[in-house]
């Protein structure tokens, strides 16, 4: 009977040996999102800290289906030069029209490629405001997109 647990394992091993790579050779679901907002901000020219630069965000607008507001001034985004890309550390107040305040937080990759520029971010909001309260439990993704005078992105929730 001692040896008993030992086989379990190795036969538990060896399964999970053979199920794991071919499970993810295919997802199990397509990848769903649905648009959540669009995200304009004003922002100061960029303060050269070496590795790293800093643009401060002096406002801007957010509206989406159910949701809209104006960006606070007092944020900034942190850029720092990483090997083949910048690396975009962003972090502002969102206030919406009815009064809730959000703090979102986002993290993003900006490089060049042979299919133009990659822009995109990883939003995380944060609020006490219970009509908003679903933000603080979504994941959330933001694709830059060109708008003139601002830095923009369109911003998906993951389904």
């Amino acid at each position: 009977m001692r040896g008993f647990p030992i086989v379990i394992l190795t036969l538990a091993t060896s399964f999970v040996g053979v199920a794991g790579p071919a499970a993810a050779q295919a997802p199990a679901s397509p990848l769903q999102s649905e648009f959540l907002l669009e995200l304009l901000l004003d922002v100061d020219p960029q303060i050269d800290a070496g590795h790293t630069r800093i643009a401060p965000i002096t406002g801007g607008t957010f509206s989406g289906p159910g949701i809209r507001g104006t960006v606070h001034p007092g944020g900034a985004d942190w850029i720092t030069q990483v090997s083949g890309h910048s690396s975009l550390d962003v972090r502002i107040t969102l206030e919406t029209d009815d009064g809730a305040l959000i703090y979102m937080t986002y993290t993003g990759v900006v490089r060049s490629g042979d299919g133009g520029l990659y822009w995109r971010v990883r939003p995380v909001f944060n609020t006490a405001s219970e009509k908003y309260d679903w933000l603080n439990h979504i994941v959330a993704i933001g694709k830059n997109k060109q708008v003139q005078g601002k830095v923009a992105y369109d911003v998906f929730r993951i389904l």
